[in-house]
Order: structure tokens, then sequence, then C-alpha cells
């Protein structure tokens, strides 16, 4: 088995100060400021974290019929994740073997092979280098040896993954396990009904911490406090690739939406009586979010781009059922495009105050469980890599 060297960097926290992160909730304290802002923190996530983790980058739909692609920003260079003619997912490195210019810029398209801009060098969907001009005489060049950088890719419930390390265990054994009402949602079959992308100036960390807890229901979204009080709300803490929660419906509504009513959309598929009036939120380490309301399906992809700056891609999926004439869930969009926007606002707040003198590194509240069991994880991730 191939050993991957162990990483050291200087950080600007100490063990002492990560202990006290994984301290019993009770006595814990929050990760430091420099965690959120210190670009050699961030280095240090992208290259051994993200770059590490099998990370979701799109639904199967989107890359559906062959010659669709996705480039997912991984790495500077992006990974293309593409159908191939012979209905086989495949993804690589883009970048040209030749001189190594970007072989796409576009985020997503469609395209019968990957040319490259420079100089025409001619990659099939499988990424084997099937036109390479002007080295017909060159002695050696075999267009077998030339192929795209191969990345490993894998689908789960309608997913995509990517994984840059060649020896990481399957998709599968990193999901294990699945959350039991997750494992039974009808999850594959969910279309998109919209997409809406963003930038928030904050770093990723505290969009997940934010997803973690209800406590700010009350002050942040107040709509939403309407209809899933933070009364109601739960945390479940586990080891393993998943974190969430549920919160209950109040009992006038039927779903989450700016009337609280479905308005005959057709609930998801595998749910039972208590899923119909319940609400689960799960955290798939490290970038995917899901939040299953009983009638659709939140998702959102967390790109970091920087120490204070992350994509968001949210995308809100339904039953294939519900799109007929006269679809229109603007309900749901609406509601979200508000809730969405009060987050975004209020994690941009705390980017700001992390980086003041003034932050003292608050305690969690009772409530923060699975915030705190987040932030563990990164502790945790950190004190690996210290300087000794």
């Amino acid at each position: 088995m191939m050993l991957r060297a162990r990483l050291v960097t200087r950080l600007p926290f100490s063990a002492t100060e990560l202990r006290s992160v994984l301290s019993p909730l009770g006595q814990a304290e929050l990760l430091p400021g420099a965690a959120y802002a210190d670009p050699a923190v961030f280095e240090l996530e992208r290259t051994r974290l993200f770059e590490q983790s099998w990370l979701e980058v799109c639904r199967s739909e989107e890359v559906e019929d062959p010659g669709a692609f996705v480039l997912a920003p991984i790495t500077p260079e992006g990974v293309l994740v593409t159908r191939g003619a012979d209905l086989g997912l495949y993804a690589h490195l883009n970048v040209c073997r030749h001189r190594g210019a970007l072989l796409t810029r576009d985020r997503a398209g469609r395209c019968g092979a990957f040319v490259c801009p420079y100089h025409s060098f001619r990659y099939e969907l499988t990424g084997r280098l099937s036109e390479a001009p002007g080295t017909a005489d060159l002695e050696g060049f075999r267009l077998a040896e030339r192929g795209l950088a191969t990345v490993r890719v894998a689908e789960w419930k309608g997913f995509v993954f990517v994984n840059l390390r060649a020896d990481a265990p399957p998709l599968v054994e990193a999901l294990a396990p699945v959350p039991e009402h997750l494992e039974r949602l009808h999850v594959t079959p969910l279309r998109l009904g919209r997409r809406v992308e963003h930038e928030v100036a904050a770093n990723w960390k505290l969009l997940i911490e934010n997803f973690q807890e209800s406590h700010h229901f009350r002050t942040v979204h107040q709509a939403l406090e309407r209809w899933t009080p933070f009364e109601r709300s739960s945390s479940f803490v586990r080891e393993g690739a998943w974190l969430g929660g549920t919160m209950d419906l109040v009992d006038e509504a039927e779903t989450v939406s700016l009337d609280g009513q479905r308005h005959g959309r057709p609930l998801l598929g595998g749910t039972s009586a208590v899923d119909r009036r319940r609400v689960y939120d799960y955290f798939c380490w490290p970038n995917l979010l899901l939040s299953a309301q009983p009638d659709y399906l939140l998702s959102y992809r967390i790109w970091p781009l920087g120490p204070d700056r992350t994509r968001v891609t949210a995308d809100v999926l339904f039953h294939p059922a519900a799109f007929v004439e006269g679809f229109a869930p603007s309900d749901v969009y609406e509601f979200w495009d508000v809730t969405n926007r009060e987050d975004r606002e209020i994690c941009e707040s705390q980017q700001i105050g992390v980086g003041s003198r003034g932050f003292g590194r608050g305690r969690y509240t009772s409530s923060e469980d699975g915030t705190h069991a987040f932030d563990g994880r990164m502790a945790k991730f950190y004190m690996e890599h210290l300087e000794t």
C-alpha cells in the first residue's frame, strides 16, 4: 500500500488550544479565530483535506448523456467529470499533457472529445489521447501512454463524487454507515428544479457550523422558526462521514415554504408517517449539505475558494412526478432565497468578527452539539499536521 508522507505545517495555534475544542461540550472552547482567516490554514485544508477526500461534484443527471461534462473546482486547473459513449463515468484533471494548457474553462457543457485549444491535441471522453499533431516522427511517443491524468469517480444516490487519492477507500466505504432515514429515502430519481450559485465572503467552516445548529433561528430566521421551531430540533453526533439533525414541523404546516403547504407536490419516496412531519439535515464530510423536507430535497455544495471566500451551489430537487404542467414551486424558491441570504449575511458578519482582537473564543451553548462535533473533527485534523 502506498504510504502518504505526513505534512508538518506551521499553524497559528497550539495543541493546547486545539485540545480545548476537543473537551466535552460543557467545557469546550471554539476554534481559534486564525482557523478561519490564516492562509496557511486554508492551504492545509485545500491540499490535505479537500484534495484527499471524496467530494460531491454534481448530480448524475448533469452528466447523464454521452459528452456531457462538469468542471469541478477541486484543484486550480479543475477536474473534468464526463459521461463516455459507453455510458461509463470518467474523471480527469483538466490539463493537456503536452504543454499544460487547460482543456476548457467552461463550468459545464457538452462535447464529443476534449481538444486542447493550444496545439489541438485530442482526448476522447475516456481520457485516451487519439490525436497529437506533430508527434508522428518522435521516438518512443505512444498515444496510449499520453492520456489525461485519471481521477477516481463514483456515484451514490444520484450524486457524483470524485477523489484525487489513488489509495482512498471506495466511496461506499467512506460513506458508511449511512443514516437510516437517508438510506431508505429515494434520492436517486429526484430531479433538479432550480439551481442558484453564490459566493459568500466567509470561511467555509462558518457555513458548516451555521448549518449544524438551530439556535440562531429565533434571531436570524424568523420565517423558518415559524415552521420548524428551535425547540423542536435535535442533533445526532456520530463517527464517520455524517453529522446532522432533525426539526419537527408545527402542527399546521405540511412542509417548509412561504405558507407551509405542499400545494399537491408529491412526497419524497421512502418516507414514513414520521418523516412527513419532520425535516432531516445532513452534513456529508467535507463539502455536501442536505436538507430533506417532506416534498423536496435541498442540496448545498460547498467549494472553499480562499480563507474568506466560499462558493455555494444550492439545488432544489423534487420527485420526478412533480414535474407536470403548471408546476411552479415559487413558494419554495422564494422562501429559501430569503433564508439563504440571511445565512450568508450572518456568516459574513462572523468572518469579520473572528478576525478581530475582540474575539475571545466563545463557548458552545448546550444546543450547539452538532457544531462542536464538526469543530472537534477539524481540531483533530489540525493536530495531525502541527509542527513538532
